[in-house]
């Protein structure tokens, strides 16, 4: 069940964001960087919908769906950061929260935990919201306060979001 159409997705989701990245570097086209990076966020939430109109939603895929989110967050924020318009403390605050709650959800054995903040329609498209505006307010106002407020109230959220995991393994 490796090939599965919204597997594919996800697949075609990573490339396209280290097209993106790629055509960026070399041409410097902030407009073609900001469609594609809408286009690669607005893949993540069609490969649920695919998976759950043509009935192939799998344990594989939700793995693969996890570690297709994980790579092209940490792409984006390591690529930000080498050009030197995102610190690089985020991409490692990103990197570590990511290993430590997917680490901790699979021991735990609940994907998403039972909270609001974790598991919510609203907190998961919040965040992603959030994480897209801050991809795109990186392309389009690099080293604005605005920006800088956006990202670090990504941040935010996303330790919040990581709070019910880390509570439900570390402190129970």
């Amino acid at each position: 069940m490796w090939f599965t159409i919204p597997n594919l997705i996800c697949y075609f989701r990573v490339l396209l964001a280290y097209f993106a990245f790629y055509d960026f570097y070399n041409c410097h086209n902030a407009i073609r960087f900001f469609i594609l990076t809408i286009i690669v966020v607005a893949l993540d939430g069609l490969d649920g919908i695919v998976a759950r109109k043509l009935n192939q939603t799998t344990a594989l895929g939700a793995k693969i769906d996890i570690a297709a989110d994980r790579i092209t967050e940490l792409s984006y924020w390591l690529f930000f950061a080498y050009i030197e318009i995102a610190h690089i403390w985020i991409f490692y605050f990103f990197l570590l929260r990511g290993f430590l709650v997917d680490y901790l959800t699979r021991k735990l054995e609940k994907p998403l935990g039972k909270s609001f903040l974790r598991s919510s329609r609203f907190m998961r498209a919040f965040y992603g919201a959030l994480k897209l505006l801050s991809f795109l307010l990186l392309i389009i106002l690099p080293k604005h306060l605005f920006t800088e407020i956006i990202v670090y109230l990504t941040v935010l959220v996303c330790l919040l979001r990581a709070y019910p995991v880390l509570y439900s393994s570390l402190w129970r």
